[in-house]
């Protein structure tokens, strides 16, 4: 056979790699006459992948099993509740019809007294729970509108979360009811981000139990299934990550007046809850916290920090910092630990409310206290009740107890692509805070934070050490807000809430192949009279 015939085959098939043809090659016939050698390639009439394929795609495509998921309505599907965190929900002062939080704009906030309002109020010799204004939390902040130097900047918040259910299915309580479906099934959980976060569980239980309530009639209208056992699904971000954990450990219980009292972990809100999906969440706080609460908050970099007096009136914000056993937050010579959870420390540095430099706001906070030194007297006292509270908070949310029960799964993502700061020191003189390292996270919350790792300023181990049990722990990269700013978030999300089901709901497979089969019998009855 002469040699040159294959080197004619070779020198074609070379050609047609070079050129790179993206069509299909439906039918190819080399003959080779000297030696009576027949090459064929058939095509195949559908596109088949490659085994040397290295694309990536935008966006997932969904099989007959996904769709018919997406398409379900019936009791076989937990309903979700959506919990939003710091700053994500819109606030109103009812009492006069305005907005006090949620459009952006510096100029706007500081007329009116409108800064004086957005402060959780305080109030000298009285509980935090006791102490209220007509400020109301109304709605989610789906869109973040700042005005900065005169621009109008308008920030994706939750409406990319809401969405996201939406399309595979939940139908969300805050638009109307599509004519093809016959009840919601994504409820909004929207609150007054200000305040204790324990006093947020309280209202979280009274939500559960009014959708709870509501999904009940509608499943024996349309199903015949009477006093259903409705379980919820709770997809939390951030701060309310935290909140979802303690409502999960303590249902809607108050932390006691009394610091030294504790509660006894009773998984009381696991009565309602199968699965808790918590995003970005500072599970064991996050050092910006003491930044925000001594200096002031940027929502972008380059708009007016909102006043400190203002920040550090916020309740939740102090139970939000960092756990002490981190020691994220260290003497800038000796790097140990600062007790920043002690009212001293605050007094000694005049760091956010104790500054009495700071009257200016108080005045507006409290306009009716008549002197400075008074002003002064019940910020520090609010101070005091704020770290009081904070300290309360940490111990509840890390007293020991067993396993999550079986019927609850606990699920994380996180960002782990920004370089987040990880470490503060603070001057012994001055009480100056300064960054000294920072570590993998969202921006804003470190990954080793979200996952409550131990070894983050403890002993170091191989594998995660953490007093949560996650069933599972996925990583994006992405910001404190764009980590759900993706198609992979969302596919993953769906395939959780849908896909993966709890040990519980895995031993009682039957029960929901017979709820399925029921509640289709009785829709069929129901159509056929």
């Amino acid at each position: 056979m002469d040699h040159r015939n294959f080197q004619k085959v070779g020198d074609t098939l070379n050609f047609l790699l070079k050129k790179a043809w993206g069509i299909r090659v439906w039918l190819f016939i080399l003959s080779i006459a000297s030696g009576g050698i027949m090459i064929t390639l058939n095509g195949c009439a559908t596109d088949s992948g490659s085994y040397h394929d290295n694309k990536t795609y935008p966006s997932a495509l969904y099989g007959n099993i996904t769709k018919r998921s997406f398409a379900y309505e019936g009791p076989a599907r937990n309903p979700v509740i959506v919990i939003h965190g710091l700053l994500g929900a819109r606030l109103e002062d009812t009492a006069r019809k305005e907005n006090i939080w949620g459009n952006f704009a510096l100029s706007e906030m500081m007329s009116g007294g409108k800064f004086g309002r957005l402060a959780h109020p305080m109030q000298k010799g009285k509980p935090l729970k006791d102490i209220h204004n007509s400020v109301q939390a109304t709605g989610l902040l789906e869109k973040a509108e700042i005005l900065v130097m005169g621009v109008q900047l308008q920030l994706d918040n939750y409406d990319i979360l809401v969405k996201t259910l939406e399309d595979c299915g939940y139908v969300p309580n805050t638009k109307p009811l599509p004519k093809n479906k016959h009840f919601y099934s994504q409820f909004i959980f929207y609150y007054d981000w200000r305040r204790d976060i324990s006093e947020n569980a309280v209202e979280l239980e009274k939500f559960i139990q009014k959708q709870r309530t509501y999904l009940q009639k509608e499943y024996e209208r349309l199903y015949g299934i009477k006093d259903y056992d409705v379980q919820f699904d709770l997809i939390a971000h951030s701060m309310g990550g935290l909140l979802a954990r303690y409502f999960v450990r303590y249902g809607g219980t108050l932390l006691p007046e009394k610091e030294e009292e504790n509660l006894p972990v009773t998984w009381k809100g696991g009565e309602y809850v199968d699965k808790v999906i918590i995003i970005g969440t500072p599970n064991a706080g996050y050092v910006d916290t003491l930044l925000e609460l001594t200096e002031g908050l940027r929502l972008v970099a380059a708009s007016p920090a909102y006043p400190k007096t203002v920040i550090g009136s916020f309740v939740s914000y102090y139970q939000m910092l960092p756990n002490a056993e981190g020691k994220h937050i260290v003497w800038e010579d000796s790097k140990e630990p600062v007790d920043y959870f002690a009212l001293e420390t605050w007094l000694k540095f005049k760091w956010g409310l104790a500054d009495p430099k700071q009257d200016k706001w108080l005045k507006e906070i409290m306009p009716e206290v008549p002197t400075s030194g008074e002003r002064y007297a019940v910020a520090v006292d609010h101070l005091d009740k704020c770290l009081r509270r904070a300290r309360q908070f940490k111990k509840a949310m890390q007293i020991h107890a067993e396993a999550y029960p079986d019927n609850i799964a606990v699920y994380l993502i996180a960002g782990d692509a920004v370089l987040t700061n990880h470490t503060l020191g603070v001057s012994p003189k001055e009480g100056l805070l300064k960054v000294l390292d920072r570590d993998a996270g969202d921006g804003k919350i470190t990954a080793a934070s979200a996952r409550l790792d131990l070894r983050d300023g403890g002993d170091w181990l191989f594998f995660t050490n953490s007093p949560i049990n996650w069933s599972g722990v996925y990583y994006f990269q992405g910001s404190h807000m764009g980590i759900m700013n993706s198609e992979v978030f969302g596919s993953n999300l769906r395939f959780i809430l849908m896909g993966l089901p709890t040990p519980h709901q895995r031993c009682t497979r039957d029960e929901y192949m017979n709820l399925i089969k029921k509640a289709d019998e009785y829709q069929n009855g129901v159509r056929g009279k």
